[in-house]
Formats: C-alpha cells, structure tokens, sequence
C-alpha cells in the first residue's frame, strides 16, 4: 500500500520523483548537502559546475536499495580535456510486483489483484569548465522517460550549476536542476520536479562541512548539513541530518527527520563508499557507490620556472637534478597548504594549486611528505591530498 501511494502521488503531482533522491552514497553520507562540497564524480548529480574539479578519468556506479523492494543504479562517466571535463550518467529505478489499487465512486481503495511495475530513467550528458581559479560552472542536459504500467512519458531538461571556492577553502555553489517542460502520460500532464540548491562548505586537509538549503517545485523548503572526516589514509568517516520545514511557518522542526550516516575506503585507485539512512515508519535505505580512477592527472598544472632553475630542485642540503629521482607526487585538490613543518600548527609557506608536480624528500612522517615545488622551495604537504 505504501509503495502505490508513493509512486501514485509522483505520478499526480510532480512525474519522476527519483531526480530529487540524493545519488552517490558520499553525498548521501553526509545527508544530501553536497551541492558546495561537489569536487568528484558524484557532481554530475547535484552540481555539474563540480565536475571541473576532476582532473582524471573516473567512473562510478551506484546501488540503493529504496523504500518498499524499489532498485536504484546509477552509472557515471569523467573524462577531462584540456579546457573542460565531460561526463555521462545513466539512472534507473525500478518497482515490480505492485498492486493495483482503484477507487470506486465513493473514493473508497479498491485493489484488484492485479501487480504491475514502474521503471523511471534518466540519461545526462554534462559539461563542467573551471573559468578562472576560483569559480567553476556546468550544464547538464537530460534524457527522462517515465514508464507506469503500459504507459510511458518523456521529457528533455536542463541542469545548471556554479561553483565558487576561495583561497582559504571556503565554497558557496548554487545548483537548478530539472529545469523542462510538462510531461504528459495519456491525457494527464504533470511537472518535473525542478529544484534549487544553494548551500556552503568548508574543506581542510582531513574535513569537509557542508550546509545546504534546497527547494523542489513539489516540496517544501529543507534544509541539510553534513561533516566527512578522514581518519587516515584509507578511511573516511561521514554524518549528516535533513530537516523539514513547518507546513504553516516555514520553520525548522526542532529535532531532524532524517540523519544519515557513512564511510569510505580507498583501496589504490578505487574507492568504495557506504551510506544509511533510517527512513522512519518506511524501511532503512542502504547505499553503495564504487569509484576508480584511470591513471594518472591528464591535464596537471602549468608552472613557470625561470630558465636558470629549470631541471633543478632544493633539498636542505643544496641542489639536485630533477631526474636525480623518480619519486613524484601530484597535487589532487587545489590550495593545499606546503608549510614549514609536518603538522597542521606550522605556517603555510604558500598554497599549491591541484595538479602540481611535486618531489618527495622524505616519507618518514605518518601524514605529511616533505617535497620540493617546481620553483625549488622544500616544505611538508599533507599525504591525503597527493597520489
């Protein structure tokens, strides 16, 4: 009964209700409030502008297990150029065995025995470019079918995102998804289920907090924040919680409808991500994402070093050739901090941009490398944010 009501309700009010469930069990981890925090693959679904943070091919796929024996994957796709990074993505949800539920004059339920499915899907195409070191923006254009019974509507529509980060790693984004036309299955047209995203997130090298406020065209205003933290090298650990708004005021319930917890684990190039949500009087959802990296950085970042220096870097004790040793490291996020001593209480000497090519000088500390920049100065990086 729960599960025609759903599906019904979707089919009435606003068509392809799964576009608003959150895809990638990294943003369901920290409770949906990614759209400021979005720098890997899992962008392509609730920001594009993120996208552009990628610097490597990276595919993913995404199994849930949704309410009442509903299936939910997803596959996406980043391949980045020289001034743009494209991605692909593919979604479909599936619910069988339903039943059939009319109503008679009197609007009483009537079930007839009958079972029937519903299958939703959606294909995207985006296109993400960092326009200048701080802002980044996307686009995403949609392929969307909706199949209830023997019935089936499609529909084209538009994602737009922007994507803002300053030196000190604070992000603000906006994203509008599901921008379209009505859909119309038989004589019934319905809306797409248009929503705004805005919210803000603060990185530093082991954290992330993101705080989001969004609003689907069917749906009252809500509000989401969410903590990752990284444990050590391997592990992160991730929590957030969604509040509703009230109905009359608009307000923020006292206690969270809905919190979520998470973990991840990098294995090489892979990265397995887990997620939970309890779904009060419905049952818990369960989310798994796999990610892999392809290689190395295609497009690392382009330094200027003076000709006198070039093919040299600093060590504490002179100057060596840079072929002297094979032991290099790129930079994966952009403005990390290169400081004076392998700890976070050290000064910052300057901030390396994503894609750098760095040399090792010693490994010996747990979380942090001491390497030379391109230019010839030595300083401590953190190990999480190289490969």
């Amino acid at each position: 009964m729960i599960s025609i009501m759903l599906l019904s309700s979707s089919a009435t009010a606003a068509g392809l209700a799964f576009l608003k469930v959150d895809v990638g069990a990294r943003a369901a981890g920290m409770g949906g409030a990614f759209v400021a925090a979005a720098d890997d693959i899992s962008s392509i679904w609730c920001n594009p502008a993120g996208l552009s943070m990628i610097k490597t091919e990276e595919i993913t796929i995404h199994h849930q297990d949704w309410l009442q024996d509903t299936r939910y994957e997803c596959l996406g796709y980043a391949y980045p150029t020289q001034n743009l990074t494209l991605g692909i993505s593919l979604n479909h949800l599936s619910s069988n065995h339903i039943p059939e539920i009319l109503r008679d004059v009197a609007d009483n339920p009537c079930p007839t025995g009958r079972l029937f499915g519903v299958s939703d899907m959606s294909g995207m195409f985006v296109v993400s470019k960092q326009v200048n070191k701080d802002t980044s923006i996307g686009i995403g254009l949609k392929y969307l079918q909706e199949q209830l019974d023997n019935n089936t509507a499609n529909a084209g529509a538009l994602d737009l995102g922007c994507l803002y980060t300053s030196d000190n790693s604070f992000c603000l984004a906006l994203s509008i998804q599901n921008i379209g036309s009505k859909m119309q299955m038989n004589k019934n047209k319905f809306a797409l289920p248009m929503m705004y995203r805005t919210g803000v997130a603060w990185k530093t090298e082991s954290s992330v907090v993101g705080i989001e406020i969004n609003k689907a065209s069917d749906r009252e205003l809500r509000g989401c924040a969410g903590v990752e933290l990284k444990i050590n090298d391997p592990i992160t650990v991730r929590c957030g919680y969604q509040f509703l708004t009230d109905n009359a005021h608009g307000s923020f319930k006292g206690m969270p409808d809905r919190v979520s917890l998470g973990f991840g684990v990098k294995i090489g190039q892979t990265t397995i991500d887990y997620a939970f949500a309890p779904y009060g009087v419905l049952e818990d959802t369960h989310r798994v994402s796999v990610s892999h990296k392809f290689g190395n950085m295609r497009f690392a970042a382009k330094k200027h070093v003076s000709p006198q220096r070039e093919g040299f870097v600093e060590e504490d004790k002179g100057i060596k050739p840079k072929n002297a040793s094979n032991d290099m490291l790129i930079v994966t996020t952009d403005n990390i901090p290169l400081r004076e001593g392998p700890g976070t209480t050290y000064s910052i000497i300057t901030k390396v941009k994503i894609g750098t090519r760095l040399m090792v000088v010693d490994r010996q500390k747990k979380w942090f490398y001491k390497v030379a920049l391109p230019d010839g100065r030595c300083g401590w990086i953190c190990s999480i944010f190289v490969e």
